[in-house]
C-alpha cells in the first residue's frame, strides 16, 4: 500500500512540475507575443507616415505640373496675341523659365519629387512587409498560448510540443520582420 501511495506522490509532483513549465512557457509565449504585437504597432505606424508623406509629395508633383503648364500655355498665349516689345519679351522668358524650373529643376522640380515619392513608397512597402511579418509572428504566439493552456487542462505533452513550435515559429517571423521583412513577400 505504501508503494503505491508513494508511486501517486510521484505522479503528482510530475504533473505539477509538467504545469509549472507549461506555465513558463506560456510566460515565454505572452512575451513574445507583446514584442510582436509592439513591432507591428511601430511598423503600422512608419507605414502610414510613409503613405502620407508620398501621397503629399504627390501632390506636390501635380502642383508642380499644373503651374509649368499654366506657365507654357501663358507664354504661348502672350507670343501670340501679345503686343510686340522688350516687356512681352521679358514675362514670355520669365514664363517659360518657370515653366522649365518647375520641371527640370534638381532639387524642387518634377522628376526629384517624383524620385523622393517613389522612395517613401518603397520604404512604406518594405513598413508593411514588417507589419505582416510581426501580424502572422503575433498569431503563432497567440496559438502557442492556446496550446499550451489547454495542454495544462488536459495534462497532453503533444499540445505543449504544439505550442512551443509554435512560439519557435513566431519567434522566427518577429526576427525575419526585424531584419528582413521582404524575404516573405506576403
Amino acid at each position: 500500500m505504501s508503494e503505491t501511495l508513494e508511486q501517486h506522490e510521484h505522479a503528482e509532483h510530475a504533473a505539477e512540475s509538467g504545469r509549472r513549465y507549461s506555465a513558463l512557457l506560456i510566460a515565454v509565449l505572452a512575451a513574445g507575443l507583446a514584442f510582436t504585437e509592439q513591432g507591428a504597432q511601430h511598423a503600422q505606424a512608419d507605414m502610414s507616415a510613409k503613405a502620407i508623406a508620398a501621397a503629399d509629395l504627390w501632390a506636390q508633383y501635380q502642383a508642380k505640373s499644373i503651374r509649368a503648364n499654366e506657365a507654357k500655355d501663358l507664354a504661348t498665349v502672350l507670343t501670340v496675341t501679345g503686343p510686340e516689345g522688350p516687356a512681352r519679351d521679358a514675362v514670355i522668358a520669365k514664363l517659360r523659365g518657370d515653366a522649365d524650373r518647375f520641371e527640370n529643376d534638381g532639387s524642387t522640380g518634377k522628376a526629384a519629387v517624383a524620385n523622393q515619392a517613389r522612395a517613401l513608397e518603397a520604404a512604406r512597402d518594405i513598413a508593411h512587409d514588417r507589419l505582416e511579418s510581426f501580424d502572422h509572428a503575433a498569431a503563432a504566439f497567440q496559438l502557442g498560448i492556446v496550446l499550451t493552456t489547454a495542454s495544462v487542462i488536459t495534462r497532453s505533452l503533444m499540445l505543449v510540443i504544439g505550442g512551443a513550435l509554435l512560439g519557435l515559429a513566431g519567434t522566427g517571423l518577429g526576427v525575419l520582420g526585424l531584419i528582413r521583412p521582404d524575404w516573405l513577400g506576403w
